[in-house]
């Protein structure tokens, strides 16, 4: 598996995993024309014009193509940085490739203090950012597109504090 940089080239293959990772993962809590809403904004060109300008985006791929991706949020020289998104294909969850891309910026980038997600309550990857570390942080309630949910933030602290100084 090969972790790198996201290019221009990568956009339509990044949308239709976001498709195919919504519909499976959001199904039970986020009916599909927000959804709908929801993939069409979060991704159009202009969205994604201002994710190279502002985020560090990785892709995940192996001989097959690309696997899953993640963008985060935030400067090279941030000490709290933002998981914007981490999808892995349906195909592809449960084979490291989420762990991979988390674990990828986290080596890139040793200043940083923490890294931080919000995701919805019921989403069932919660597990994964837990076993990952992440602690939830608190719940808000809020509207998405118009539809009640409750986002989770979670945090997690990446300052390895050494008791022998």
């Amino acid at each position: 598996m090969l972790i790198r940089d996201m290019n221009l080239s990568d956009i339509d293959r990044v949308r239709s995993i976001a498709f195919a990772t919504w519909r499976k993962t959001y199904i039970g809590f986020i009916p599909e024309p927000i959804q709908d809403k929801v993939l069409k904004d979060a991704y159009s060109n202009e969205e994604m014009d201002n994710r190279f300008k502002s985020s560090l985006n990785l892709i995940a791929e192996n001989n097959e193509g690309i696997m899953g991706y993640a963008f985060f949020k935030g400067a090279l020289s941030d000490k709290d940085v933002f998981l914007e998104s981490l999808y892995v294909h349906p195909n592809h969850q449960g084979k490291g490739v989420g762990k991979h891309l988390l674990r990828t910026r986290l080596s890139r980038f040793k200043d940083t203090n923490s890294l931080s997600l919000t995701v919805y309550k019921g989403n069932p990857n919660i597990s994964f950012y837990e076993r990952e570390g992440f602690k939830v942080i608190k719940e808000i309630e809020g509207a998405f597109y118009g539809h009640p949910v409750i986002f989770t933030l979670m945090k997690k602290n990446l300052v390895k504090l050494d008791n022998n100084v």
